[in-house]
């Protein structure tokens, strides 16, 4: 039996402004408080600690009801996390850091007496998201796990789109950096190997160029980045069908394909996802869908994000994509959320790095 969680198919946003992280204590397992240790595990894993029996009762049903649910809009099913269950025994020092760790225990103490899942930072590691849930029974246990199921994704999905930022801001581009705060006034912040393929007045194109190895060949990954401009007139720009009609609009003219009569646009067989949200504190859209090459076979999953810049009276769209057809694409839309979320409508020039004195 599982229990499931509130899900809808508009859900996305209130998985993110239901994340509330509660505050914990920076020791080490020990309780010693000296540094802790850096995160390890791969992007998008989570681990869960608990015995056979609860993994494969209800609590154990109802955590892969949630994290097994589907990452939005991409072309092919993904799960929102990987899961990798261990037991108590198996939790050692090796796992303890992990970056996402959910414990769940079954017990009759003063403390489980009303079950109960609490959310931590930094239990074992630096950046870690540690998630304990505890109760007498799996039953009382699932219904505790399903009541903060859009805490614990909207929770998780953050971290690791700021681990993303966190990686992108050690190696990041600033000769784009600057010249995007010269040229519309804003700050992005992109990897160190983006390049412009296009820019205009009122529209930029930034293009990065990955290889990957997969099944003993090198296959090619490109993540874009869009900048575009509008007047703001009304609110009435801000419905889900405005900002399609003005992507669509703008990617025809400005983004062509391989081939000849080719150009990017929306793919409208997989209904987008649209949010109203509070941006770094203003109003914007974020949209999720999957683009495509009109005349071409090129395609993938996109994220736009469009807020309104006071000091311009212009509204600002921000988006990225991701071409990767021999690839899982979860953890490259992650990155390039991460991206498009540095958006920043007050920004300063990078200072030059002075040379060294011989």
């Amino acid at each position: 039996m599982q229990i499931h969680a509130p899900f809808n198919g508009l859900f996305f946003g209130a998985v993110i402004f239901c994340s509330v992280l509660l505050s914990a204590g920076c020791g080490s397992q020990e309780g010693a408080r000296y540094a802790l240790p850096g995160k390890v595990g791969a992007s998008g894993e989570l681990v869960v600690v608990c015995s056979n029996t609860v993994w494969k009762g209800a609590a154990g049903d109802t955590v892969r009801s949630i994290f097994g649910q589907p990452f939005p809009v991409l072309p092919q099913y993904e799960p929102w996390f990987d899961l990798v269950h261990l037991t108590p025994d198996a939790f050692d020092r090796f796992w303890k850091p992990h970056r996402n760790v959910l414990e769940l225990e079954l017990a009759d103490r003063v403390d489980t007496q009303e079950a109960q899942l609490n959310i931590f930072r930094e239990k074992y590691s630096r950046h870690q998201i540690y998630m304990e849930g505890k109760a007498r029974n799996s039953e009382a246990l699932a219904l505790a796990i399903a009541d903060k199921s859009m805490d614990m994704l909207g929770v998780l999905h953050r971290a690791e789109v700021q681990r993303f930022a966190a990686l992108v801001r050690l190696d990041k581009n600033e000769v784009i950096q600057n010249e995007l705060v010269e040229w519309m006034g804003i700050e992005l912040v992109v990897p160190r190997d983006a390049r412009w393929a296009k820019k205009l007045d009122d529209f930029g194109w930034i293009d990065r160029q990955l290889t990957r190895l997969k099944g003993g060949d090198n296959h090619d990954v490109q993540q874009g980045y869009l900048i575009y401009t509008e007047p703001y007139t009304s609110d009435s720009l801000f419905s889900m069908q405005a900002r399609l009609s003005k992507r669509n609009a703008v990617l025809r003219k400005n983004v062509s394909g391989p081939t000849p009569g080719s150009y990017m646009t929306t793919e409208m067989r997989y209904v987008p996802s649209y949010e109203e949200i509070v941006f770094k504190g203003g109003f914007a859209s974020e949209l999720r869908g999957l683009w495509k090459m009109e005349n071409d076979y090129m395609g993938g999953p996109f994220y736009s994000l469009t807020t309104f810049d006071e000091k311009s009276g212009q509204l600002i769209t921000v988006e990225g994509y991701a071409y990767a057809p021999y690839f899982d694409k979860r953890e490259y839309m992650r990155e390039v959320e991460a991206a498009v979320r540095s958006l920043n409508l007050n920004p300063v020039l990078v200072a030059a790095e002075e040379p060294s004195t011989p």
